[in-house]
């Protein structure tokens, strides 16, 4: 077996045990159930798995498990000095739980196990053969391109994350380095700690010293080729660090009260029948595993040529969700003229009704929270209020306070202001919002506040405003009551949800809950509605946001990885909408107040076609679901900092600094000509008609993001490189055929938006991205940021349009068919 060290740093088991003791290793471990349940206790976590679940168990981290009678289950061990070299970092962190939520990355991911288990089946276990390999290899792209959890993720961090932080730095470094002569020297200056110190730290967090730790590693490792390899154990001890063969085999017995070359005899002796004996039952429940439904892999869409057949006779309202709300910025941006300017050209090509703002309370918005006599100053909030009513705009006021932050990456920052604003209690609170709306009902009357609309979203540090602790239902009770009093019809509603509970409920419910089996994410985020349930007063609306990114805890350090699910903002609607339903709240409106692929505001795929197609994919995809669906952020003027001097910087808003719509400005305004009511829908298309032999159609050719985007910052997007950033750039054909259509003369007006027709960064790069344009080199780029028109003649005859259309990667399409009279 002297591939060893080739082919056993992946290595694939089979098992029916019903237990495991709470153990650790240096692997990293994917587990997937076949059959049965299993109670698997990670760290302080315990896990409810059942059939399919799949999870990643992290090296060196303590875990054990309970199964049912009936467990089969598959386990891959991966070699963590593998992966380690392969990213060229120490922080190797996979973050795959299928029990937080599935998608399509999950079943991608069991496919691929299932053909590595038949193979597995195939060959006796005989993982000496390149099919063996490359389907381990195929598991480690996928957790690596979906999974993998990098520094870059990782949220800014406090000084409580330190300590552990420090932790995970050690073994991080340790385990990547345990086969080098490294030192405790060498440690303390990668971390820039004296000696002495992180000699202390040793002894006090670890119970031993650093070369007493350093042992255990490379002991631990030896262990591992001695009993599965046939390398001589010189050989193996040079291999893991240590210096000569008599320190080796002084600790080696030590630690395990017997020689190397004891330890291998009796390995040699018993291996081969134990293995046999312990899973031949394992294998054989395998085999009839895979000949009911292992073969019956999950079919993945195959993009190329669509086929679309549907009648036109049927059809149904269609639900604008997607222009009825902009957020404007926060309530100083809204004070900006330069802002005001980008919110009257986005209502005027985009028809948005409302415009949220926040903030409210900032110093720049001069209403000094101090004041004992309440007589506080409202003129700038007046000022925002007068603009919003002359354009015929309707405001959606957030009372939450939001740090105002310009963000290159989940991780990096180039503005950070913290607008909070602390109140004396929440009778202080009372008096404000009371004097806000009593003043706001004075000024503009019930008749041009009826359809205004308040929002509260809840403020993970919310706490912090006030000098004793409250929850956020008793200050939206208290919030929606103040209001109330002033108006009946102004909606107010919140609150904001991001799906991060724990801090909402009481510690006492999440103690008792964390006891409970069988808990899930999803199980909490109903108890947290089930508790909203219980309250005096119910929203007008409840109200969440979605940003592609999958939040949590590791070690206690905070990181919101990029999501790769294409799917995740439908996924994240149903879920809500699930949850509402079980909670009690099923006919409440549901409102998406904030939106967005990204919050880097230095991202350059915001620019580009892809995000248009984007932005249609996604509004297809949830327009039935929701009431509301607001774009984050109208404007990339909100945005601006010493850095924006270009025509582009990557910033999420709809328009440039300059007033040029980008294609996701476009995919609004195509989304805007769609006819009232729908005849048919599919992945890439939506169709529509005013019932008067018009059809209005919008298409898309999204493709996903690759690993090239996943494995690096957000602000490090290439701009001359988008391509490179997709799984594809195969054009799409799509194939329509339309039945029930009045026979005559149809004309056919195709408008497209793709990388060589209306593209500002497309037009932008044709010009070498030229830093210093004129005002005149601006008026041209509005001139031809436009979508290319192309006409058509169609003949109906026998009630059916047959035609086609090509549409190249992340391009937009809305085709207009309407009967000449």
């Amino acid at each position: 077996m002297d591939g060893y060290s080739r082919y056993e740093k992946l290595k694939i088991r089979v098992y029916d045990k019903k237990e495991e003791k709470e153990h650790f290793h240096q692997e990293i471990e994917l587990l997937y159930l076949l059959e049965g349940t299993m109670e698997l206790a990670v760290a302080d976590r315990k896990i409810h798995l059942e059939t399919d679940d799949i999870i990643v168990v992290n090296a060196n981290k303590k875990h054990g498990f309970r199964s049912s009678d009936d467990i089969l289950f598959a386990q891959l061990s991966i070699a963590y000095e593998m992966v380690s070299d392969i990213f060229q970092t120490t922080e190797v962190i996979f973050w795959c739980d299928s029990t937080k939520g599935d998608n399509e990355q999950y079943a991608e991911l069991r496919n691929i196990m299932k053909k590595l288990l038949n193979h597995y089946l195939g060959t006796q276990g005989n993982a000496a053969n390149f099919g063996h390999i490359a389907l381990c290899y195929q598991v480690m792209d996928l957790l690596s391109a979906n999974f993998l959890v990098q520094a870059a993720d990782k949220e800014n961090l406090s000084e409580e994350d330190r300590y552990e932080y420090r932790i995970m730095q050690i073994n991080n470094y340790i385990r990547a380095n345990y086969q080098q002569q490294i030192s405790i020297k060498e440690l303390s200056e990668k971390l820039f700690l004296s000696n002495g110190y992180l000699s202390r730290f040793f002894k006090k967090n670890y119970g031993m010293s650093f070369v007493e730790y350093l042992t255990s590693i490379r002991l631990y490792h030896a262990v591992d080729e001695i009993l599965y390899s046939e390398q001589p154990i010189t050989k193996i001890a040079y291999d893991n660090g240590f210096t000569n063969i008599a320190m080796f085999n002084k600790n080696f017995k030590k630690a395990y009260g017997e020689t190397p070359s004891e330890m291998r005899k009796k390995a040699v002796r018993q291996k081969k029948v134990q293995e046999i004996q312990t899973n031949i039952e394992a294998v054989e429940r395998l085999e009839q595993y895979m000949q009911r439904n292992g073969q019956r892999l999950e079919k993945k869409e195959i993009t190329g040529v669509i086929e679309a057949e549907h009648s036109m006779i049927q059809s149904r309202p269609l639900k604008y969700v997607w222009n009825q709300m902009i957020n404007g910025g926060s309530a100083s941006d809204m004070l900006r003229s330069e802002v005001r300017e980008h919110i009257i050209l986005l209502k005027e090509a985009l028809h948005f009704k409302y415009v949220r703002f926040w903030n409210i309370f900032s110093d720049s918005m001069l209403i000094d929270i101090s004041i004992k006599n309440g007589e506080y100053n409202f003129s700038q909030i007046d000022s925002i209020l007068d603009f919003l009513i002359q354009q015929g705009l309707k405001p959606v006021i957030e009372l939450g306070q939001k740090p105002r932050r310009i963000q290159e990456n989940i991780q990096d920052r180039l503005v950070f202001e913290n607008n909070r604003v602390k109140f004396a209690s929440i009778s202080h609170w009372d008096d404000i919002i009371c004097s806000v709306f009593r003043h706001i009902i004075h000024k503009y009357g019930h008749a041009e506040t009826a359809e205004w609309m308040v929002e509260l979203w809840y403020d993970e540090v919310y706490a912090e405003n006030f000098p004793e602790q409250y929850d956020y239902f008793e200050l939206f009770n208290h919030t929606y009551k103040n209001i109330r009093k002033y108006s009946n019809d102004i909606l107010v509603g919140g609150c904001g949800f991001q799906g991060n509970y724990t801090k909402v409920l009481d510690t006492e419910f999440l103690e008792k809950w964390k006891q409970e089996e069988n808990r899930t994410d999803k199980a909490l985020d109903v108890e947290f509605l089930k508790k909203w349930k219980q309250q005096e007063c119910m929203p007008d609306f409840l109200s969440c946001m979605y940003f592609a990114y999958e939040r949590g805890e590791i070690h206690h350090e905070v990181y919101s990885k990029r999501s790769t699910d294409n799917d995740g903002f439908v996924h994240m609607v149903q879920k809500t909408q699930e949850n509402m339903e079980t909670a009690g709240f099923g006919n409440m409106k549901l409102f998406i107040t904030e939106w967005n692929m990204t919050i880097s505001d230095r991202n350059f795929l915001n620019d580009s076609c892809f995000k248009g197609a984007y932005i249609i994919k996604n509004i297809l995809d949830i327009y039935d679901k929701v009431d509301m669906a607001a774009y984050f952020v109208g404007s990339d003027r909100v945005t601006e900092y010493c850095d924006t001097g270009n025509l582009l910087f990557g910033g999420t808003g709809l328009v440039t600094k300059d007033g040029i719509l980008k294609p996701a400005g476009f995919a609004i305004e195509f989304l805007n000509r769609l006819y009232p009511y729908v005849t048919a829908k599919g992945n890439y298309y939506l169709i529509t008609t005013d019932r008067n032999d018009n059809y209005g159609i919008i298409c898309h050719n999204q493709k996903k993001l690759n690993y090239n985007y996943y494995f690096m910052k957000e602000n490090e997007v290439e701009k001359d490189g988008i391509w490179k950033y997709f799984e594809d750039r195969e054009p799409l054909e799509l194939k329509f055929h339309l039945t029930g259509i009045n026979d005559g003369e149809y004309k056919a007006k195709i408008y497209c938006i793709n990388d060589s027709s209306g593209s500002v960064m497309h037009i932008w790069q044709e010009l070498d991205f030229e830093k210093d344009l004129s005002r005149n080199d601006i008026k041209y780029f509005r001139r031809v940021c436009e979508p290319k028109l192309s006409i058509k003649k169609i003949k109906v005859e026998g009630g059916v349009i047959d035609f086609k259309l090509n549409m190249e990667a992340n391009e937009i399409v809305y085709i207009r068919i309407s009967r000449q009279f």
